[in-house]
């Protein structure tokens, strides 16, 4: 089970993205599922490496390409959840119908995309998928992860990363606790800016139910290192929820035929625990 104290998942639901790349090298889809089997046994090098991973590691992975994967996680005692939404769908749609054969792990993320000026109709969509997997979740007793991405308008880059990202998501997060909407786990994109930070965090305080996990959107690990940092005094944020930036180089080379499994998996649970490691120094400083 996720605890509400640390998380440092291994997020490796990717599809869309994994369709896109094999596709373009003419790889058959079905090989998808070796980098979901990647994603696994690096997570299991690395619990072997580190308590900190024992006692508060989590893999998530998706129904459609890593139905073993999640049987083989979970008989291994793995954290294991799996992921509510299609992939790449605007506005929110479920993985399958009905909407519980997706979701066969201990948690549940789902990701919403959103800006200020949707459309009405797609918000109340939205809110209205998201009142209705909250429900089951909680008839279920599985923790509900909501991973929120955000659109930039007009402003400049540096000035949207800095303040406009974090006001959006501040609002969009107390929107939804005036719906009654208030997942055990915010899964939120990193800003360097510490004012950003707090923002986001004062939102998600107001809930006392809910915790911050941090995403990586396929970023650097040194730029992952520095939005730890701004996020050290946060005190809602727990950990992260990280995938591309751990697994992508290293998978991509064995599904191209460059480097063997065993090595692709090293790589990826060297990078994991220097995440690990990161966000412990970034919580003692």
């Amino acid at each position: 089970m996720l605890s509400p104290h640390r998380v440092y998942m291994l997020a490796a639901d990717h599809r869309r993205q994994w369709e896109e790349w094999c596709d373009a090298r003419s790889i058959p889809r079905a090989r998808i599922a070796e980098a979901k089997r990647l994603a696994l046994d690096a997570f299991l090098l690395a619990r072997d490496r580190s308590t900190a991973v024992k006692e508060y590691g989590a893999l998530l992975v998706d129904e459609q390409y890593a139905s073993a994967v999640i049987a083989d996680a979970m008989n291994a005692g793995v954290t294991v959840g799996t992921p509510a939404e299609k992939a790449g769908a605007f506005p929110l749609a479920w993985a399958t119908e009905p909407l519980e054969r997706a979701l066969t792990g201990a948690f549940v993320k789902v990701l919403v995309r959103y800006r200020p000026d949707d459309d009405e109709g797609i918000v109340q969509e939205q809110w209205a998928h998201l009142e209705a997997l909250q429900a089951w979740c909680r008839r279920e007793g599985k923790p509900l992860v909501v991973e929120v991405l955000v659109s930039r308008r007009q402003e400049p880059e540096d000035e949207f990363e800095a303040s406009g990202r974090p006001a959006m998501l501040a609002g969009f997060i107390g929107a939804a606790s005036r719906r009654g909407v208030s997942p055990e786990f915010w899964k939120i994109e990193g800003t360097l800016s510490r004012e950003g930070a707090r923002r986001i965090d004062r939102a998600i305080a107001a809930d006392p139910g809910c915790r911050q996990i941090i995403l990586g959107k396929a970023a650097d690990l040194a730029t992952i290192d520095r939005w730890f940092a701004a996020a050290a005094a946060s005190t809602t944020a727990v950990g992260f929820a990280i995938g591309r930036s751990l697994f992508w180089e290293a998978s991509a080379a064995f599904l191209a035929g460059a480097t063997t499994a065993d090595q692709a998996a090293a790589d990826i649970a060297a990078n994991y625990l220097q995440l690990v490691d990161a966000w412990q120094r970034s919580r003692a400083e």
